[in-house]
């Protein structure tokens, strides 16, 4: 999946992104003290929000299910919360804040909405803004290099032990690059555009070169063309990366949390 191993780290510094010594021994030790107590199969940074005040390390463990995930935050690199679940109608809350996240997981925003008489004023917490914004973010920009899984004669979703990589000469190519979520149909224009490239078993996803504005998706290769380094201009701080030999890939978001509201504007 797309979650980042700490050492595969020096693949994101390419642009940038870094954790000093101290911050990438606390995570390993402290995940790992996470992952027995809760008795997780798996646990993962995911990746940090940037706070006025203070920054949010994010964490994610997953069961069989590789989309029923657990997530979790941590402002110590001692101490990880689990995020709560964000129900639909508050996801809709969610989306009127777009300032930036302050570091104190109890702070309340004001929607700006006229509360009827007698009411309270209609506010949502910096904790549950942040489980939202990173679904948001797992939804709108999660990805995989295509063959990377596949589905099976029970149509039971399997990582794909052979897979060797995209070739070199085409890592920079979008087509090669799937959104890792859940409810693609397979229709007309999706078989239309694949033609005779169509796999049944390792198109189960979304392909990343549909998605609109063009232009969303910012791709280059770096150490002579054999890593691609792919960023979504969506939501800055989002940043993927695949290494066809060894075949590796991973991603990590590091940034304030913002969608790019003016994208639109910019492509």
């Amino acid at each position: 999946m797309s979650f980042i191993n700490l050492d595969d780290l020096p693949y994101l510094t390419l642009v940038g992104f870094t954790l000093n010594t101290e911050e990438k021994a606390a995570i390993q030790s402290s995940l790992q003290v996470k992952k027995e107590q809760e008795k997780l199969e798996e646990i993962w940074l995911w990746g940090k929000i940037l706070g006025v005040q203070r920054d949010y390390f994010i964490a994610q463990a997953t069961k069989d299910n590789l989309f029923s995930r657990k997530f979790y935050y941590s402002i110590d690199l001692v101490n990880w919360l689990q995020l709560p679940d964000v129900p639909s109608s508050d996801m809709d809350r969610i989306s009127q804040v777009h300032g930036r996240f302050t570091g104190d997981p109890a702070f309340e925003y004001s929607l700006g909405e006229e509360p009827e008489e007698g009411a309270e004023e209609k506010t949502i917490n910096e904790e549950k803004r942040l489980s939202g914004t990173v679904a948001l973010i797992n939804y709108e920009t999660e990805i995989v290099p295509r063959g990377a899984y596949y589905r099976d004669t029970l149509h039971q979703l399997q990582k794909n032990v052979n897979f060797s990589g995209i070739p070199k000469g085409e890592l920079s190519q979008l087509t090669h690059y799937l959104h890792f979520r859940e409810g693609f149909d397979i229709n007309k224009r999706t078989l239309q555009e694949r033609a005779d490239a169509f796999d049944e078993s390792i198109d189960i996803f979304e392909t990343i070169a549909n998605d609109e504005p063009k232009g969303v998706w910012s791709c280059q290769t770096e150490r002579t063309g054999s890593v691609a380094i792919l960023r979504s201009l969506l939501w800055p701080g989002y940043v993927f990366f695949h290494t066809a030999n060894p075949p590796k890939w991973g991603s990590m978001y590091y940034g304030t949390g913002q969608r790019n509201l003016n994208i639109g504007f910019m492509l």
